[in-house]
């Protein structure tokens, strides 16, 4: 690449801003003359030449006044609560950093629709950015106090370590601006990595990639374009290195609210909105209205087999801060509650999805429903919750969540209250498991329940107590429908009776106690027969079957526990 450009700036106040970067001198001049003709007071053209030592010659070849009065979007900082520390270049690459920047400069890189990958392998975008007005001094004294608070640290050190990283990541990106990189047509993001690797040039291969692909990223002015671009190149999935560099833009382009929206198409409200969210990170959305649906093909694969781990917990992120904010689920109070749809998407059988973050955000919306604030507000939140979960399972589970997250600390005795009601009644499994459940997934379901409490950080006596509800209801249901009668059919052959038998103790569905104990009694009761081994084979002739029919039967009690 050549050493020298040609920026378009135009002005804003006493400052000039940059607003476009060219390599052709004619280039810039023309764009400079169309922004005449908007509302912008004057603009310039200025060649940038950077001289092999770094320092770089500006020269203003054009300048002009235009109409003036231009209207500027607003583009300041946005607020955020916290933020990584960053000490190094690198630091600011990781996921969690540019999500922050993400958050902190959203209207600077949707009005310039550029994600934060784009701008940080990108010197031109950075260079636009680094100084556009005074974003970034505002923007470094914003994490600067953050990071300054968290550590009990100095601020203005905290600021020079901000500007030192980014001054790091500045240089990598002007060196690397210069060196001509293989291109993505017609190249998967695989073949172009391989590509550099094979040049051996001294900066990191990863980074090369990523500047050779916003490179092309950065010419697409839409976020749809971009996914499909990202989609378009993704190559060889168990190319684990070029799936991983793909993940962190796709990331990005998802953490901007438009490109969701362009993505998903416009929502009725923003429940609705949250929902297609949850559905996008499970790799199950279905778009509405104006929805990229072709896109949306391509990357529900992809995120219901995990293969985009780091964007689908960039969603999940986005999802908790969106039901932790103050916006209302619903336009109109007689709206349908989108909660519920919520609900049933992030409560599932093993917890909460995304866990402890996930918990306390669902908490929060809760207390904010109930209008709570101060000590009781997550109590409450629980509460509010759990009242809207049905059956029973769903209850407990989220409460073994609750208790897990620590959220509620200070309010166990009514934490543990709240899951006594969620097994007070285990009659026939009813009020506890789906209705249209078969038989053995209701079983199951309890167990698997009880597993979980088991694994949970609750008291010991509160498992044995919240655990002994689950299983007298096991062992009630277990009578009640005569689950051990049916499988002990009389018409069947012994054999095959004390086969089924043995291997519903093992199949995992009963609970060690009294719904195990009642299963393994009958078992047992075959043993003490007279002549129960001759009984098991009477119906073989042949002597070596008999004999490895046997040798199987004690085999299969072995491996049950018997």
């Amino acid at each position: 690449m050549s050493d020298t450009t040609f920026e378009v700036r135009v002005q804003r106040g006493d400052r000039w801003i940059i607003h476009s970067t060219f390599d052709v001198e004619k280039e810039a001049v023309t764009e400079a003359e169309k922004l005449l003709k908007t509302k912008v007071s004057a603009v310039r053209v200025v060649r940038d030449w950077e001289r092999g030592d770094g320092k770089h010659i500006e020269k203003v070849l054009l300048e002009k006044e235009g109409a003036g009065d231009e209207e500027e979007k607003d583009v300041r900082v946005t607020s955020i609560d916290e933020a990584p520390l960053c000490e190094t270049d690198n630091d600011l690459l990781q996921k969690e950093s540019r999500a922050t920047i993400n958050r902190l400069l959203r209207k600077y890189f949707e009005q310039e629709i550029l994600t934060p990958c784009e701008v940080m392998y990108n010197y031109q975008n950075l260079r636009k950015l680094m100084f556009h007005d005074t974003l970034m001094p505002t923007a470094v004294d914003k994490v600067a106090g953050l990071h300054a608070k968290a550590t009990d640290g100095d601020h203005i050190e905290a600021m020079n370590n901000l500007h030192g990283a980014i001054e790091q990541l500045a240089a990598r990106a002007r060196e690397v601006e210069k060196v001509d990189l293989p291109e993505f047509e017609d190249a998967t993001i695989s073949e172009v990595r391989d590509e550099i690797r094979r040049l051996n040039l001294a900066e990191d291969t990863d980074f090369l990639t990523m500047v050779a692909l916003t490179r092309v990223m950065s010419s697409t002015r839409n976020w749809v374009g971009k996914l499909d671009l990202a989609l378009k190149v993704k190559g060889d999935e168990k190319d684990e290195a070029a799936r991983k560099l793909l993940d962190d833009v796709i990331a990005d382009i998802l953490g901007s609210p438009v490109a969701l929206k362009e993505l998903l198409g416009s929502s009725r409200s923003f429940g609705e909105a949250v929902t297609l969210h949850i559905d996008l990170a499970l790799g199950r959305a279905k778009g509405n209205r104006g929805a990229a649906n072709d896109i949306l093909e391509l990357m529900n694969p992809l995120f219901g087999s995990g293969l985009l781990a780091t964007s689908q917990e960039a969603m999940f992120d986005y999802i908790v801060r969106e039901l932790k904010s103050p916006n209302n689920l619903t336009r109109h109070e007689s709206d349908p509650d989108p909660l519920t749809d919520i609900l049933d998407r992030l409560v599932t059988e093993n917890g909460v999805i995304y866990g402890t973050p996930m918990t306390a955000a669902l908490a929060e919306r809760g207390a904010r429903l109930r209008n709570v604030g101060g000590p009781r507000a997550m109590i409450e939140g629980v509460e509010e919750i759990c009242g809207r979960l049905i059956p029973n399972w769903r209850k407990l589970t989220w409460l073994i969540a609750v208790a897990n997250s620590g959220i509620a600390e200070g309010f166990e005795d009514e934490l543990y209250g709240m899951m006594t009601d969620a097994v007070k009644d285990m009659r026939a499994l009813r009020a506890f498991c789906d209705a249209d459940a078969k038989p053995r997934d209701k079983m199951a379901n309890v167990k698997h329940m009880n597993d979980i409490l088991e694994a949970s950080v609750i008291p010991d006596d509160k498992k044995k107590e919240i655990g002994g509800k689950l299983d007298d209801g096991l062992a009630e249901y277990l009578v009640r429908e005569k689950v051990i009668e049916r499988i002990d059919n009389p018409s069947l052959h012994l054999r095959k009776r004390a086969y089924m038998l043995v291997q519903f103790c093992s199949s995992g569905v009963l609970i060690e106690g009294k719904s195990a104990s009642m299963a393994r009694k009958r078992v047992v009761g075959y043993l003490k027969q007279p002549n129960f081994t001759d009984k098991l084979v009477d119906d073989i002739t042949d002597m070596p079957a008999k004999e490895g029919t046997i040798r199987d039967f004690y085999a299969l009690l072995q491996r049950s526990g018997f």
